[in-house]
This record gives structure tokens, C-alpha cells and sequence, in this order.
């Protein structure tokens, strides 16, 4: 319970912290009794998959990471693929937006003067988690406001 008051967990994430907590608990019958006990918290609601997808995705994003990487590290934590695609829709403008935002406060919105801080900018930028095609277009948007 301690570690479900500190933020939301994933079932494969909480599984695995509980794996580590209780290392001579790899038996059988112990594996066992974690399943049920992870069954019973999904059934009380105080363990979700789909809380802790939606809370992930927002602080994520709020941190500037793209859809690419979040996607990654949700599978990472055992999320499902439908459930990825209802709080993360990589072909969102918003998406757009949070590029802008993020160019802005990293570049201060000014535009690279050599093709070498451009390549450098758009490596940050892919390493973050936005594809190709949003990068290009937040920095032809930034191009265009100037």
C-alpha cells in the first residue's frame, strides 16, 4: 500500500517492485498469492492501469517529451496497446503545440543559423520523442512567425 500512496503504478510495474521488495517469495505459491493480491487491488480500484496511463502521459508531457518516447515507456510498464492509443494520439496538433512550447524555452523561439545547430536541434528534438514530421513542422511554423 505504501507504494500505491506515493503516485500510480502500472500492474507489471507494482508486480515488479513487489518482486524486488521479496526476493525469496520466487515460488510457486508466493507468485501465486502476488497475482491474487494484484487482482483484489485492481477490484477495489486502487490499482489501475488506465489512472495510471492518464497521470503518466500528462507528466510526461508536461516535461516535454514526445508521443514516440512516452508510447515506449508505456509498453515498458506493461500498459496496453489500446489503452496507449486512448490517452496518447500521436497525430494530435496539440502535439505541435508542446513542440513550439518546448523550442521556445529551450532555443528561445530563435532558428538555427547553421545547418550543424539545426541537425544538432533536430536530434535533441527526435531524442525527446517527436517524430520527424512534427519536428519539421513546428520549426517551419517557427520559420513562418518570423
Amino acid at each position: 500500500m505504501d507504494l500505491l500512496a506515493r503516485r500510480e503504478h502500472s500492474r507489471l510495474e507494482l508486480e515488479n517492485k513487489l518482486k524486488k521488495r521479496f526476493p525469496d517469495a520466487d515460488t510457486n505459491t508466493n507468485i501465486e498469492a502476488l497475482h491474487q493480491a494484484l487482482e483484489l487491488l485492481i477490484q477495489e480500484g486502487l490499482l489501475s492501469d488506465e489512472r495510471f496511463c492518464e497521470a503518466f502521459v500528462h507528466y510526461r508531457k508536461s516535461r516535454g517529451y514526445g508521443p514516440v518516447r512516452i508510447r515506449s515507456e508505456l509498453k515498458l510498464r506493461g500498459v496496453s496497446d489500446q489503452l496507449i492509443a486512448t490517452y496518447l494520439d500521436v497525430h494530435l496538433n496539440e502535439w505541435i503545440m508542446e513542440l513550439t512550447q518546448l523550442i521556445n524555452k529551450k532555443y528561445g523561439g530563435s532558428l538555427a543559423l547553421d545547418t550543424k545547430s539545426q541537425a544538432k536541434r533536430q536530434r535533441f528534438l527526435y531524442q525527446r520523442g517527436y517524430t520527424f514530421e512534427q519536428i519539421n513542422t513546428a520549426l517551419r511554423n517557427l520559420v513562418a512567425r518570423d
